[in-house]
């Protein structure tokens, strides 16, 4: 009983990564269509200024922040660490 609670509690975090990776990949695509878009419409224009960079720059931002996130490059703080954070804890509770 135990293992297969704890087989559905890493298929549960499993799963909850992928989510957070294809909210990524909208969150790129929808990135992607604007900021090619804004491009397009500063090049049309002839405006005087590249001003299509400032949103890009802006918004990219997000973007990486949110992958970094979402792939979890830098797992700093994220749920493993909280999960031994309360382990230990409670282990230190019990002594």
């Amino acid at each position: 009983m135990t293992q297969t609670m704890h087989t559905n509690t890493k298929e549960e975090g499993v799963m909850a990564q992928v989510k957070k990776i294809k909210a990524f990949y909208a969150h790129l695509a929808n990135y992607l269509s604007v900021i090619c878009l804004l491009f397009v419409i500063n090049f049309v224009t002839g405006a005087g200024e590249f001003w299509a960079i400032y949103p890009a720059l802006g918004w990219g931002v997000f973007v990486i922040s949110h992958a970094i996130r979402a792939f979890e490059w830098f797992n700093f703080l994220g749920d493993d660490w909280e999960k031994k954070e309360v382990e230990k804890r409670l282990a230190k509770l019990h002594k």
